[in-house]
């Protein structure tokens, strides 16, 4: 019951403000991965979970008028998604529970352009931001108390947000770590607690060892640090302060950090790379595509988002293709490679020149977890954490809100009031 109670205060958010139901919604998506391991995927629980957000968005986007000429790209895309889903399916729970995946994912695109013209996007998610920072490691803290979820070993668990839904944890660090390091108005107090929970998340991504994870936070801190040079001394007096807060508290987690070391041995060892599945379903693809020798299947795809069977054949169990490059090339064929990679390029890579000074050094940090993410894989499909990250990327973006000034060239006089100024 805890799912529908989920789903109806989305709904309830929605009716109440449809801004507030955008913040709400990427709340949601994380709070609904903590929960729906308690309940089987292809019961109506499940289904909510994607019809419930699907429908609001459809709304939200007609409401305001989200949708623009320049997003005819997208639209010319979802229908690719649609014939695919009507002639090129798999098992169909799984093919259309990862296409209304990636539709949502997707919308958050024109979504988050549209939050970028109500307001600063970033500034006001702060509070919402600061929940999940605190949600996570409690939510986890509990998994491993009450032995729910799922783990590499008996000695941590991360309950039911496992393998890429752990990947909301470093993005929500980052964030956490902007919002301490310029937000002047923040109480001492505050910042502390933001300071404990962002070290409590770090730990966790530790002892999780996923390196994609602890990449994406590495790398985003690198960038952040090139683009915001003034706030270099800051920047690494935290990082020097949480290093040594790790090395104090490390007796705390030794003990699991060692045994999921011991069980993932192979992420220590460089020689163990072509063993990696993501090479080697590389290489399988290949396999496939040169015994089948079907051109149809090389540009259209084999089965739209379903590589079970793929799975079975090459690893002898229902693995899914974890790389997104390999995923939509398989899924979706050449045709829908070109198609994803012409969306990334037009919205994330072309005209950034129009991206305020201001924004770029919280964008392009951005940008690099999108990137880091893609190449191992596990975006597709993922909402923990997919459309929060689309979100933030356009909002990001196309925000005008750190222009605070009125510039001379547009202040006008009201012919009505010989003294009254007016601001457009």
């Amino acid at each position: 019951m805890a799912l529908f109670l989920l789903c109806a205060l989305l709904i309830a958010s929605f009716f109440y403000s449809t801004k507030v139901f955008v913040y709400a919604l990427m709340v949601f998506f994380v709070m609904f991965d903590m929960l729906d391991g308690f309940y089987k995927d292809d019961k109506i629980y499940a289904a909510v979970r994607y019809l419930v957000p699907l429908t609001l968005m459809a709304i939200y986007i007609a409401k305001h008028h989200v949708l623009k000429k320049s997003d005819m790209f997208l639209f010319f895309l979802f229908c690719y998604l649609v014939v695919l889903w009507m002639v090129n399916a798999g098992d169909i729970i799984i093919t259309s529970r990862m296409t209304m995946a990636v539709m949502i994912t997707l919308l958050m695109i024109p979504i988050g352009k549209h939050v970028a013209t109500q307001g600063n996007f970033i500034q006001e998610f702060e509070p919402y931001n600061r929940a999940l920072l605190i949600m996570l490691p409690v939510y986890i803290i509990l998994a491993n108390k009450f032995g729910f979820g799922e783990s590499y070993t008996d000695a941590f668990s991360t309950g039911f947000l496992v393998t890429s839904r752990m990947y909301i944890v470093p993005i929500v660090v980052f964030l956490a770590i902007h919002y301490i390091i310029t937000n002047k108005n923040k109480t001492a107090l505050l910042k502390a607690t933001d300071a404990l929970f962002i070290l409590m998340n770090m730990c966790i991504l530790l002892i999780n060892t996923r390196r994609t994870a602890l990449g994406m936070l590495f790398l985003a801190l690198v960038v952040y640090a090139y683009f915001n040079r003034q706030m270099l001394f800051k920047l690494v007096a935290l990082f020097c302060v949480l290093v040594v807060a790790l090395v104090v508290s490390y007796p705390l987690y030794e003990a699991r950090l060692t045994a999921q070391l011991e069980k993932r041995d192979r992420i220590q060892d460089l020689d163990t790379y072509e063993e990696e599945g993501r090479v080697l379903e590389t290489m399988y693809i290949m396999d496939y595509h040169q015994k089948k020798d079907r051109p149809l299947q090389i540009f259209f795809g084999v089965q739209l988002f379903d590589t079970r069977e793929f799975g079975i054949k090459y690893f002898g169990h229902d693995r899914p293709i974890h790389s997104d490059l390999n995923m939509l090339f398989f899924s979706t064929g050449l045709v829908g490679l070109l198609m994803f990679a012409g969306l990334l390029i037009q919205y994330f890579i072309r005209n950034n020149g129009v991206i305020l000074p201001a924004h770029r050094k919280l964008y392009y940090p951005l940008l690099v977890m999108l990137l880091v993410v893609i190449l191992p894989g596990r975006f597709i499909g993922t909402l923990t954490f997919a459309p929060f990250l689309l979100m933030l990327l356009t909002a990001v973006k196309h925000s005008r809100a750190a222009v605070s000034k009125p510039e001379l060239s547009h202040i006008t006089i009201e012919e009505s009031s010989p003294t009254t100024l007016t601001f457009h």
